[in-house]
């Protein structure tokens, strides 16, 4: 029988342990290597999704700017159309060739040489955190007070006075219009136009058919002086005393329709002649419309004038 002989292991060689530790460095550098690339590739990843990261919110912070420039322009125009200006008179192009003008001084009382400030746009100063009042609240001496703005407490008062200063004889329409109310302000508005010194009332139509309250032209006290000053002051105490009245009622005539709150043809104007006005306006506490839902609420007058064969 032949008998198996067991191998025995020989010794590396020094040749053969250089070579296998050559062979492990190369694995180990290899290894390296790709971790490198790879440490690399997701530097450059991070470096790319930072730099969309700041593109990003760059154009988020541009869009945000954008949004509250418009937001702030929408605001300033929505209040210049509200609250700059409750009301605003204006003479048309062809009105103002024929030679009709409007101030707020009065050209008769003028020295000579003394500029009454004839234009052909006026704007009266608005009435902020207006209440209701009533008609007998109201001073009886509205018309006879201050030129221009001479609002009280409560209620909007503007004297001016239009002027011919043309050649010819000349008829002019005038109309008055709501342009503009929020929260129904105009339902319960009274709106008092004195035209040389004699007074009309207007109101919009109570909305359940009822009639409206009864009014009477007021008497000036006989102890009245005007005011010396030319200009009214900041804010006039509301009297609420009751005033003399007349027995001449004051008929309250409704607004021609929804927008129109009259429009009336005057004839007859000579040249050099002044037709004195005087406008009120306030929210009547006795109108039925005249309830929580309108407070905070406002309304925008635009007063035009024209000549009668023109179209405003």
């Amino acid at each position: 029988m032949s008998r198996k002989t067991k191998k025995t292991e020989e010794p590396f060689s020094p040749e053969q342990l250089e070579k296998l530790e050559n062979q492990g460095d190369k694995e180990v550098q290899k290894q390296r290597h790709k971790e490198g690339i790879f440490q690399r590739y997701h530097a450059r990843r991070d470096a790319k999704d930072l730099a969309k990261e700041v593109v990003w919110k760059r154009r988020a912070g541009i869009a945000l700017t954008v949004l509250v420039l418009v937001l702030l322009l929408v605001w300033i125009i929505s209040w210049l159309l509200t609250t700059v200006g409750d009301l605003v008179i204006t003479v048309d192009s062809g009105a103002a060739k024929h030679g009709i003008s409007i101030s707020e001084k009065n050209p008769a009382s003028l020295s000579d040489g003394e500029d009454s400030g004839a234009t052909f746009k006026l704007s009266a100063n608005m009435v902020n955190e207006v209440t209701n009042i009533t008609y007998d609240w109201l001073p009886a001496t509205l018309d006879l007070e201050w030129d221009g703005s001479h609002n009280g407490r409560n209620y909007l008062a503007y004297t001016f006075y239009l002027t011919n200063n043309g050649k010819e004889i000349l008829n002019y329409q005038s109309q008055l219009q709501s342009v503009r109310a929020a929260k129904d302000a105009d339902e319960a508005c009274r709106v008092m136009v004195y035209k040389n010194g004699e007074p009309e009332v207007f109101a919009k139509s109570n909305r359940d058919g009822s009639d409206f309250e009864k009014i009477f032209k007021k008497v000036v006290p006989s102890n009245y002086t005007p005011p010396e000053s030319l200009t009214p002051p900041e804010e006039q105490i509301q009297n609420k005393e009751l005033v003399d009245h007349t027995d001449e009622e004051i008929v309250i005539q409704p607004f021609i329709d929804n927008e129109t709150v009259f429009n009336t043809t005057y004839e007859g104007l000579e040249p050099g002649q002044t037709d004195k006005y005087t406008i009120v306006m306030w929210i009547e506490g006795e109108d039925p419309e005249c309830i929580d839902a309108i407070r905070g609420g406002y309304v925008k007058l635009m007063w035009f004038f024209n000549i009668e064969e023109e179209d405003i």
